[in-house]
C-alpha cells in the first residue's frame, strides 16, 4: 500500500493533460460577469463551448487576503509554493507539502482519524471536475470515491505545479473559483458569486468578518428557503469563530471585534440582488429562488434582450481578438431601472387591449392569452453617446422587416441634399394603377390641381406614397402666379449608398426609387435604431460618433501558452468614423430641410403623430410613423405592422427611439398610431423624465 501511495504522489506533472484537457476545460468554464451602468451584477454569460453538463465560474480577479490565510490555515497549514521537487528528494525538502500533497498528513487522517484530509490541491481536482464525473465509473458508491481519491491523488501534482509560480496567485484563484457549492439554490459557487448573492459586493470590498463567513461557508453550505436556516447558520458562524480563535490565537482585540461583528451578522433570507428586482420577483419556490440565487441564470429573467444583444457584441470582439478571455462586461442600462420601464410598458400594453378590444388579434402585453399569439415588439432608447439606456422585447424581433412610410426619412436626405427646399411641392402622378391613403391617383403636374399637387409637409407629415417616385425625378417650385417644374433626377448610386450606410436592405428587385417611395426598404429593429442614432448625430450632434451599443466596457486577460495573462479594462470600441461622402450629404440646405419637414408628423392639423402633442416633458427633433399592412382574404387590410422611430430632447439631452409591433398574419384591424404608439411612447418620456429609483443591494 505504501508503495502504491508513493507511486501516485511522486513523479512529474501531466504537462500534456494540463494543456489539451485542464487549460481548455477551464477557459470554457469561465463565463463573462456582467455588471449594469450602476456596479450591480446581473449575472453572466456563458462560453458557448461550455458542455451542458458543467456548470460555469466566473473569474476571480482579487483574492481576499484573510479569506486565503484563513482557509490555508484551517485546511492545509503546512502548504510550501517553493517546493518544486518531483522525486524523493521532494518529500524530504518537505515532507508536508510535496506535489500537491501533504505526504503525511493524507495517511495520518485516513487511517487514524478514519477522514479525508485532502490538501487543497486534492480538493482543486474534485471541485474543479465535480463529483458526477467521478461517479460515471461504477454504480458503487465505495468504488467511485476510491477511484476519486486516486485521481486526486495522481492529478495533485499537475495542478499544483502549474499554478504555484508567483506565491500560488493562479493556485488561490482557482481554488477560489472551484470551491465546493457554497450556496445551495442554483447551485452557487465560487467567491465571485457567492460574494455577490450573499453580501452584494465584489470580493476586493468584503469587510474581515465577512470574508471569515465566507472562509467559513467553504465548509458549511448554506440555504436559501424563503426563512433563515437556524442550524445552518449557527453552524456557519460557530465555525467561524472558531477559525478566528485558531489564527488570530493571542490577539484579544481582535477577536472580540470579529466575534462581535458576526454575531450580529444575520444569515439573508433571499440572495442579494439589486432592490429594484424584488418587484419582479417570482414566488418565492424552488424554481424561483435557483434563479435569483444563481447569478449565471438570473441574467436570461431580467434583462434577456439586453444580455441577447450584449452576447452578440462580445461574439464580435472574440472573433477579433481571438486570443482574449473576457471575464467581465458592463452595460449601458441601469437594469433594475430598465426593470421598472417594462414594467409599465406591459401595463400600458395591458390597457391598450382593453381599449382597441375586438379589432386586436395579437397579444400585447404577454399574459398568453391562448386565442392570441404573442406580437412582436421591440422598444429601443438610445442617448447621444450611442448607448442603450431602455429596452423591451417580446417575440421574435431579429428579423428584417419593412419599414413602411419610415423610408421617407432616408429619402430626405437624398432630396435636401439634391437642394429642395421645405417649401417646395411634389407631383402626385399615377403609377401602375396605385393610389394614395386618401385613394387619390393624381394626375399631371402641370394640371396643379389639389390631388396632383402636395406640398412636401404633407407628404411628409401624412401618408402620401406616390409623390414620391416623381419626387426623385422633379419637384415643384410654386408661388401665385405660376408653378415651374424642374426635373433634376437623383441618381440610383446615392440611394443605394444611402441604404449602405444606414442598415437598410433590398426588398425585391423592384427600382430602388419604387421600393422607397412605397415602403418596402426593410430593417431590422435593432439596425433602424442604428440607423436613426446616426442620422441624429449627423442632425444635431457635434461630438464624436458612437455607433449604438450596449457594452459600455469589459476586461480581458489574455491566453497565452496554456495560461492567463494580464490583460486590461477598456471601454468598448464603439466609436467610428461616419464616411466623408455621406457627410458631405448633409450640408447646410439637407439639414435645414430634413430638420424642418420630418417635424410634420407631429402637425396638429394633419400629422399622423399629432395625438402626440398631449404629452408633455419633451421637446421632438424629429419623428416618423409607418405602417404596413396585410390584404386578407375578403378584400380588407389588416395592419400588420406599426413603426415610430424619431429623435427627442428630455431635459436637454437628445435621445434617438424605435418602436415596433409587428405580426407577419395581421396584428389587427385598422389600428392607429393613437391607439397603440402614443401609450408606448408617452411611457419612454416619463423614464426619461422619472427620478432615480431606490436602487441598492
Amino acid at each position: 500500500m505504501l508503495f502504491g501511495y508513493l507511486y501516485l504522489i511522486i513523479g512529474e506533472p501531466d504537462q500534456e493533460k494540463w494543456e489539451n484537457e485542464i487549460f481548455p476545460k477551464h477557459i470554457t468554464q469561465i463565463p463573462t460577469k456582467v455588471y449594469d451602468v450602476t456596479d450591480k451584477m446581473i449575472g453572466g454569460i456563458f462560453n458557448k463551448k461550455l458542455e451542458k453538463s458543467n456548470k460555469g465560474t466566473f473569474y476571480v480577479e482579487y483574492v481576499p487576503k484573510l479569506y486565503w490565510d484563513i482557509l490555508k490555515s484551517r485546511e492545509e497549514q503546512y502548504l510550501d509554493f517553493e517546493n518544486n521537487k518531483t522525486g524523493l528528494l521532494g518529500i524530504l525538502k518537505n515532507y508536508r507539502s510535496f506535489n500537491g500533497v501533504d505526504p503525511v498528513g493524507v495517511p495520518i487522517n485516513a487511517i487514524i482519524h478514519h477522514r479525508g484530509g485532502s490538501s487543497l490541491s486534492q480538493q482543486l481536482v474534485k471541485n474543479f471536475y465535480g463529483q458526477d464525473f467521478f461517479n460515471k465509473y461504477s454504480s458503487y458508491r465505495v468504488v467511485n470515491t476510491l477511484h476519486r481519491k486516486i485521481e486526486e491523488l495522481d492529478l495533485a501534482k499537475t495542478f499544483y505545479h502549474n499554478l504555484r509560480d508567483n506565491d500560488g496567485e493562479d493556485f488561490k484563484r482557482w481554488v477560489l473559483m472551484y470551491s465546493p457549492y457554497l450556496v445551495s439554490a442554483g447551485s452557487v459557487y465560487g467567491i465571485e458569486s457567492v460574494s455577490a448573492v450573499l453580501f452584494g459586493k465584489k470580493p476586493k470590498n468584503l469587510s474581515e468578518y465577512e470574508q471569515v463567513l465566507l472562509s467559513s461557508m467553504y465548509k458549511y453550505t448554506y440555504y436559501f428557503q424563503g426563512e433563515i436556516n437556524e442550524v445552518k447558520c449557527k453552524r456557519i458562524k460557530n465555525g467561524a469563530k472558531l477559525d478566528i480563535l485558531n489564527f488570530f490565537k493571542d490577539k484579544q482585540s481582535k477577536i472580540d471585534k470579529l466575534t462581535k461583528e458576526i454575531d450580529n451578522w444575520t444569515c439573508p433570507k433571499k440572495p442579494r440582488v439589486p432592490f429594484a428586482f424584488y418587484h419582479d420577483m417570482q414566488q418565492e419556490d424552488a424554481k424561483g429562488m435557483a434563479i435569483i440565487g444563481n447569478p449565471n441564470n438570473r441574467i436570461w429573467e431580467w434583462a434577456s434582450t439586453s444580455a441577447s444583444i450584449l452576447q452578440s457584441e462580445l461574439d464580435k470582439y472574440r472573433k477579433k481578438y481571438n486570443n482574449h478571455l473576457i471575464i467581465e462586461a458592463k452595460m449601458t442600462v441601469d437594469v433594475p431601472k430598465n426593470i421598472i420601464f417594462k414594467d409599465r410598458i406591459d401595463k400600458a400594453l395591458h390597457k391598450v387591449e382593453e381599449g382597441i378590444g375586438e379589432r386586436l388579434y395579437v397579444d400585447l402585453d404577454g399574459n398568453n392569452t391562448e386565442d392570441k399569439k404573442q406580437a412582436n415588439i421591440w422598444i429601443s432608447v438610445v442617448n447621444e453617446k450611442g448607448e442603450i439606456k431602455d429596452i423591451y422585447k417580446r417575440g421574435d424581433t431579429r428579423l428584417k422587416r419593412r419599414i413602411g412610410s419610415i423610408s421617407k426619412v432616408f429619402e430626405a436626405i437624398a432630396l435636401g441634399n439634391r437642394g429642395d427646399k421645405y417649401d417646395y411641392f411634389y407631383c402626385n402622378e399615377p403609377f401602375r394603377g396605385l393610389h394614395n391613403s386618401d385613394g387619390s391617383i393624381g394626375g399631371e403636374c402641370k394640371d396643379n390641381q389639389e390631388l396632383n399637387v402636395y406640398s412636401a409637409q404633407q407628404i411628409f407629415g401624412q401618408s402620401k406614397n406616390l409623390p414620391m417616385m416623381s419626387a426623385f425625378e422633379k419637384y415643384i417650385i410654386k408661388n401665385n402666379r405660376e408653378i415651374t417644374v424642374i426635373e433634376d433626377s437623383i441618381a440610383d448610386k446615392k440611394l443605394e449608398h444611402i441604404y449602405k450606410s444606414f442598415n437598410l436592405s433590398r426588398d425585391n428587385n423592384s427600382s430602388i426609387k419604387y421600393e422607397m417611395s412605397f415602403g418596402l426598404t426593410n430593417s431590422s429593429p435593432l439596425n433602424l435604431q442604428k440607423a436613426i442614432h446616426k442620422l441624429t448625430h449627423l442632425l444635431y450632434t457635434k461630438r464624436e460618433y458612437s455607433e449604438v451599443h450596449i457594452t459600455k466596457s469589459i476586461k480581458y486577460k489574455v491566453i497565452k501558452d496554456s495560461t492567463l495573462i494580464k490583460g486590461k479594462e477598456i471601454d468598448f470600441p464603439y466609436s467610428k468614423s461616419i464616411e466623408q461622402d455621406i457627410r458631405k450629404m448633409f450640408d447646410a440646405n439637407t439639414k435645414t430641410y430634413m430638420k424642418k419637414l420630418l417635424k410634420e408628423p407631429l402637425d396638429a392639423n394633419y400629422g399622423t403623430l399629432r395625438s402626440f402633442g398631449d404629452i408633455k416633458g419633451f421637446k421632438p427633433l424629429f419623428m416618423k410613423s409607418g405602417t404596413t399592412d396585410k390584404k386578407i382574404l375578403n378584400g380588407e387590410h389588416l395592419t400588420q405592422s406599426k413603426w415610430v422611430v424619431g429623435a427627442i430632447t428630455v431635459k436637454g439631452k437628445p435621445y434617438s427611439f424605435v418602436i415596433m409591433v409587428h405580426k407577419e398574419n395581421g396584428i389587427g384591424k385598422k389600428i392607429k398610431h393613437s391607439e397603440i404608439m402614443k401609450p408606448i411612447f408617452r411611457e419612454i418620456v416619463e423614464a426619461l423624465n422619472r427620478k432615480e429609483e431606490l436602487s441598492f443591494y
